[in-house]
């Protein structure tokens, strides 16, 4: 299995294709030192990693110079070579009870209590993911340009083995997916 990276800055224009690489830097100050050095002034930068078939991380630098990190599987990142550049991020799964209101999970104050039959048939449901798989980082890292946290994270536990995909469905919605798919 193969990585790739790509860091794309923000222009007037459009989205473009930076010649940095990722690999260069030992940590995310210098990622992002790099990605500030290498990009424009009038729009922001994403430097995408992903790892084939098994996780992806986001790092995206806004215009008024604020780092949002997303990671689709920490324990993955932290087995990786780029465990260093997302060191400060490797341990921050939020509860899900933080990350989205109670009414999105559909919890009703009064819950009716769980039979037997239902917890063995979670229990069964649970075996068939990664259970390992967690994600990290800003789930809300494009919330204002229009990936929801929510269909983010759902993307990611639909997709886990294709983070391509998961990508790509960001790139679609902010707008560089072409430019990503041609550096590929």
């Amino acid at each position: 299995m193969s990585y790739f990276t790509e860091i794309l800055a923000e222009t007037s224009d459009g989205f473009r294709a930076l010649d940095v690489d990722v690999r260069d830097a030992s940590d995310l100050d210098s990622l992002v030192e790099m990605m500030q050095a290498a990009g424009s002034e009038d729009g922001e930068s994403v430097a995408v990693i992903e790892h084939e078939d098994e996780w992806f991380g986001l790092v995206r630098v806004c215009e008024n110079n604020e780092i949002k990190v997303f990671l689709s599987d920490l324990r993955a990142v932290e087995l990786s070579p780029f465990a260093d550049i997302f060191a400060d991020f490797l341990d921050s799964q939020p509860d899900a009870y933080e990350a989205e209101p109670e009414e999105e999970f559909g919890l009703e104050e009064d819950a009716v209590a769980e039979t037997d039959d239902d917890a063995e048939d979670e229990e069964i449901a649970m075996l068939e993911f990664d259970v390992d798989a967690e994600w990290g980082g800003d789930s809300e890292i494009y919330a204002d340009r229009g990936v929801l946290p929510a269909d983010l994270i759902e993307q990611v536990e639909k997709y886990r083995s294709d983070p391509a995909r998961v990508v790509a469905h960001v790139g679609e919605t902010v707008g560089f997916a072409d430019q990503l798919q041609a550096a590929r």
